[in-house]
């Protein structure tokens, strides 16, 4: 019989989701923790010492591509006249020099050996791409009138390492010819394309005016990475709104068809980000070679740069910017944090025990920062480099957060494989597997993933693993008992008698309906997996600077006069904890007739 035209009817999971709506706690927790993970999610555009978009000129960028791309033209004319034995005595130099080098000199040169050219074309192919790298710089703030001098350049050193190399037949005075060539037009581009400083004109055959660009440093410093999950957040979030409509328009609200379609949804919901970050690669294939000297902020302090319009995140500091003379300071809008134009807090001595006179180095206000004292400066405080520690936190929600989900996700698949094998098949299947989870739980999981990362190194990849990897236990046992009491079900049993193999009636019949518990133990994982996280970090075994996470904030110092370092981090942390519970419990109740509201 059709369902055409029947109404769409809540299934038992539409039942669980109607609980937790009910759930003011729930709804609550939900909310805030969607904030957080946005404010994770989209912190390049919320706290970042890139403009969103600039529009002017950066003299301080185009004069270093100049500088270098001269530079890099010549050092490629000299080894295309050295031919390969140039090259050869260049790799004994540099075995040679790592033969005296000793520690951590050495780990550093044989990690950049790795990576080191092996063969002559290989070696004047890394001097195309850094001048190719220049040369893009350069363009966008060059008049067409100067183009051609660059694209010739560039056809020549691609010519060179032809002839060089031997992809064309060539003689050595063929080579002879393209190397003067080559020398020649580098000597054109120092010479004629030398930029004009700012306030001078420029003068006839010797310097050029540079042309205002366009450019949005913030877009082009994503990695494809971020873009994937900012795209996803957006679908998952929007969810409610086109998820209605689809149903509605397009699958004329058939309660089987609202079904059938839940599958291809989520996989829209994943896949389709990946063809914006496609797309965005494309696009910003064509400035990721961009050579940047410094920032454009602290270029357009330094009036390097100058702009005819300029936008700024709301937080206007970098994840790891310095501001020295900052060190400590505390919140900006408490009382004694001001300083005054030499860099003095009110009532500090000026004059030290001897009697000389004390210098601070005045408080460096860059361009799209708030004043000196003024309250939305350091709202939370700096840390000992001066770093903005409002900053800090919404780039360490990054790290804390997603070691969270990451590791949970890790340990509820391994978790979930095992007590499903445990407990379907039973036996010594069961009895092995039962017998390593007792092994794993005789030791304490904080100091044996504490021993694990001591061991292979502090970093976020190996904190998601250890946890994932010690912490399955749990998820294993709860699963193991759903499987069985579910697997002398008549379903399950009717399932082996027409003959269906046992990996789809363990993970096609059986795990779905035994996902409640695992649902409940994971959303407590996630606030166990921050709490760790932040507790490795916090001894030194977390990530590496200048990358923070909230329990590396707290390491910044354990001073009482330095509160805002504990409070603000330890809040956040705590914060977050809180919230999980809270959902945690929600979906427990929601998912325990017992225990579910009227």
């Amino acid at each position: 019989m059709s369902d055409a035209g029947i109404p769409y009817s809540k299934d038992y999971w539409d039942l669980v989701g109607d609980q937790l709506g009910k759930r003011r706690s729930v709804r609550f927790a939900t909310v805030v923790l969607v904030l957080l993970y946005a404010i994770a999610i989209f912190a390049p555009f919320l706290a970042n010492d890139r403009p969103l978009s600039f529009t002017g000129t950066d003299f301080g960028e185009y004069r270093g591509a100049w500088r270098v791309a001269g530079a890099v033209a010549n050092d490629l004319s000299g080894k295309l006249e050295g031919g390969e034995a140039g090259f050869v005595t260049w790799q004994a130099a540099r075995t040679e020099r790592g033969a005296t080098l000793e520690g951590a000199a050495l780990e550093d040169w044989e990690a950049a050996q790795l990576e080191a050219p092996t063969t002559y074309a290989a070696w004047l192919a890394l001097d195309r791409e850094a001048l190719a790298l220049r040369v893009t710089s350069m363009r966008r703030q060059l008049a067409s009138e100067h183009m051609e001098l660059l694209d010739e350049l560039i056809a020549v050193a691609d010519e060179a390492i032809e002839v060089a190399s031997g992809a064309t037949s060539s003689s050595d005075t063929a080579v002879a010819e393209v190397t003067v060539r080559l020398g020649e037009l580098a000597g054109r581009v120092r010479g004629e394309l030398r930029p004009a400083r700012y306030g001078t004109e420029p003068e006839a055959g010797r310097t050029i005016a540079l042309q205002p660009f366009t450019s949005y440093p913030v877009l082009e410093s994503l990695s494809w990475g971020e873009v994937y999950f900012m795209l996803l957040w957006i679908g998952v979030m929007s969810w409610p709104i086109w998820n209605r409509l689809v149903n509605r328009l397009l699958l004329g609200g058939v309660r089987n068809r609202i079904r059938s379609a839940r599958r291809p949804k989520v996989a829209a919901v994943v896949l389709l980000p990946l063809l914006g970050v496609i797309g965005f690669e494309l696009l910003h294939g064509t400035s990721e070679s961009d050579f940047q000297t410094s920032s454009i902020k602290e270029a357009l302090t330094a009036d390097q740069a100058r702009s005819e319009s300029v936008l700024f995140a709301p937080i206007a500091f970098g994840m790891a910017e310095q501001h020295p003379a900052e060190q400590f300071r505390g919140p900006t809008w408490v009382a004694g944090a001001s300083l005054d134009e030499e860099g003095f807090f009110p009532g500090e001595e000026r004059v030290d025990g001897q009697g000389l006179t004390l210098h601070r180095t005045p408080v460096d206000v860059r361009i799209g920062e708030a004043d000196r004292n003024a309250a939305a400066r350091h709202p939370l405080g700096a840390d000992s480099l001066g770093r903005d520690l409002l900053a800090r936190m919404v780039w360490g929600g990054r790290i804390s957060l997603s070691v969270g989900i990451i590791s949970t996700v890790l340990l509820v698949l391994i978790g979930t494989i095992m007590g499903s094998l445990a407990g379907y098949f039973g036996g010594w299947v069961d009895l092995v597997i039962s017998r390593v989870i007792e092994i794993f739980q005789c030791f304490p999981v904080f100091f044996l993933i504490l021993i694990v990362v001591s061991f292979v190194g502090p970093s976020v990849i190996n904190i998601m693993l250890a946890i994932g990897v010690f912490r399955w236990t749990g998820v294993a046992r709860l699963v193991r008992g759903e499987f069985i009491r579910l697997r002398g079900s008549d379903f399950v049993v009717a399932s082996q008698a027409l003959g269906v193999r046992s990996g789809r009636v363990i993970f096609r019949h059986v795990l779905p309906n035994a996902l409640g518990p695992v649902l409940v133990a994971a959303t407590f994982a996630v606030a166990s997996g921050i709490l760790t996280e932040s507790a490795l970090s916090f001894l030194g075994f977390g990530v590496k600077l200048p990358i923070p996470s909230w329990g590396s904030l707290l390491n910044e110092s354990a001073s009482p006069e330095h509160w805002w370092i504990q409070v603000f981090p330890g809040v956040a942390v705590f914060v977050t904890v809180i919230l999980y519970n809270l959902v945690g419990e929600g979906v427990r109740d929601a998912l325990d007739p017992r225990l579910k509201e009227a």
